[in-house]
């Protein structure tokens, strides 16, 4: 009876997955069988390095073989494999271990590379301890200075990088960004695309509704072709990183989250963009959990707070099941009963360190909101172009005033443990940009306060009257993104709304103004500071 093989292939990066991996499977294969062995299977370690030992971590093919083995699955069998580099390169002793292990549970191990089987029967021929332990060690070796090599190169690139230097080859290119030319441009329509992700998620629309957005519309996804795994489209975590990774404004940034260039890359959103992004991911954090049946009720979410005790409010959305009954006639009758919506202090319902017993009706605090307050509150998508162009100025400015301040201060870093009198020149001249990114901060802000304080062409009329009507849509979706965008326009621009312990609510859009309502909307008091 034949002997039974199993084929081991491995490689550690995607460049070698297709010619290496053909190659170990056809030497394998015909080294069982000059042999007259019978190949059971074959087992694949994809993308791990034997360096790391990464293919004995679990999850692994070798790692899961190693169990089998030790549980006597794979007594009298051999594993077939191209040399002891790619069972692994951790040296002598690792190796060693790992063969003896699996000869000790009746496991042959076979390298087609030397025609060289190291058998379980043996008794440790001490030929095969030598030639074990060189092999092995060499391999070590090798990986070792291959990995010094790259670290080294990886280095040279990054300080190039770091010093100005453009269209170094790099991998893992933003996938909005093409190659043409030997320059780095813009993907026209990606860039689109990925304005329109910021755009959407600035309103209030979630990154689950975006996802449901883009495959609603057919949206190609970004993903290479060879990285496919059918058509799977697009996912939460990949929008998610899109709206957190600093690529998109240019920026070159290590895996430790050093900055090392700050435009590097073609800028695809603006820094004033970016900053409204990270504002509302950092307003919408801890606020994942809503179900679908909830359709973003609570307009007000995040927003109103206990004037007794600081915490927050406890939002109580309950509709009566109603009572039906039978006519005689046989009809079925129910009757509809309340729907109710109210806002209570959480830690007074829950009666933990909290007296205030004001319990609002939430249809009043938001009709409150929006018929005496959303005509000046609401942040519009209209506002004046030149008030635009120079918050996104301003904004680029001081982005690229605090990225040469970091610089500066790692410059400063290495200076102080020696380094080259080189760095001294650049230490001065980053001092003396910073000094003129400073001025012209300065310059753009106020610039930016006179363009505010003219009166504004635009009218609000037709915008919050579309908004009203969305707000009240039949229509879940659009009732859902009315109700999201108004959200994070009043979690912006109002500080709170306060219970009050006497039956009131009181509107703060700022520490200056402030407004207060009785339980039934009605305004007892309000002082009101334009800024």
């Amino acid at each position: 009876m034949s002997q039974f093989a199993i084929i081991y292939a491995r490689f550690s990066t995607s460049e070698q997955r297709g010619f290496s991996l053909e190659r170990q499977r056809k030497l394998g294969t015909d080294f069982a069988t000059e042999h007259g062995w019978t190949v059971e299977k074959t087992i694949i370690d994809e993308g791990r390095s034997a360096f790391h030992g990464a293919n004995r971590y679990e999850g692994a093919s070798l790692h899961e073989f190693e169990i089998e083995a030790r549980n006597g699955l794979h007594t009298g069998k051999v594993l077939v494999v191209e040399n002891i580099d790619r069972l692994s390169r951790q040296g002598a002793k690792a190796a060693a271990q790992l063969i003896w292990g699996l000869n000790e549970n009746g496991v042959d191990v076979a390298t087609y590379h030397d025609a060289h089987i190291y058998r379980a029967a043996a008794s440790g021929e001490m030929l095969d301890i030598f030639k074990l332990v060189i092999i092995a060690q060499q391999a070590h070796e090798e990986s070792s200075k291959k990995s010094k090599r790259t670290t080294a190169t990886w280095q040279k690139r990054m300080d190039a990088i770091s010093q100005g230097a453009k269209n170094i080859p790099v991998p893992n290119m933003p996938l909005w960004v093409d190659r043409i030319g030997g320059k780095m441009v813009l993907n026209e329509q990606r860039a689109k695309v990925l304005n329109e992700i910021y755009d959407l998620y600035i309103d209030g629309v979630g990154i689950h509704k975006i996802v449901t957005i883009l495959h609603a519309r057919d949206e190609p996804s970004w993903t290479p072709p060879e990285q496919r795994r059918g058509n799977n489209g697009w996912f939460y975590s990949y929008i998610y990183r899109l709206l957190t990774k600093r690529t998109v404004l240019g920026e070159y940034v290590t895996n430790k989250g050093e900055i090392l260039a700050v435009d590097f890359f073609p800028q695809a959103i603006t820094t004033e963009k970016w900053n409204r992004a990270q504002a509302a991911l950092a307003m919408r954090k801890g606020n994942q959990t809503t179900t679908k049946a909830n359709y973003n009720r609570n307009l007000l979410q995040g927003i109103i707070v206990c004037g007794e005790c600081g915490g927050g409010a406890h939002f109580r959305h309950q509709i009566d099941k109603g009572q039906t009954y039978t006519k005689k006639n046989g009809e079925v009758m129910t009757y509809k009963r309340n729907d109710h919506r109210r806002l209570r202090c959480d830690r007074a319902r829950r009666k933990h360190n909290c007296s205030n017993g004001t319990i609002l009706s939430y249809d009043v605090v938001e009709a409150t909101v929006l018929n005496e307050l959303l005509p000046q509150l609401v942040a519009k998508r209209t506002e004046a172009a030149a008030v635009a162009t120079l918050r996104e100025q301003l904004a680029e400015i001081v982005r690229l005033r605090d990225a040469d301040q970091n610089r500066l201060d790692n410059l400063i870093g290495v200076l102080e443990e020696g380094g080259p009198k080189a760095i001294v020149q650049r230490v001065a001249a980053l001092q003396q940009q910073i000094e003129d990114r400073s001025k012209s901060i300065d310059l753009a802000q106020k610039a930016l306060g006179i363009e505010m304080s003219k009166p504004s062409t635009e009218s609000d009329a037709a915008s919050l009257r579309a908004l009203e009507a969305d707000l009240d849509s039949e229509l879940d979706e659009v009732r859902t993104y009315a109700r999201g965008r108004a959200n994070m326009s009043l979690r912006r621009l109002l500080k709170r709304i306060v219970i009050m312990p006497t039956d009131c609510f009181r509107i703060e859009p700022d520490d200056f103004s402030w407004w207060l309502f009785d339980a039934k909307g009605t305004m007892i008091e309000g002082s009101y500071v334009l800024e």
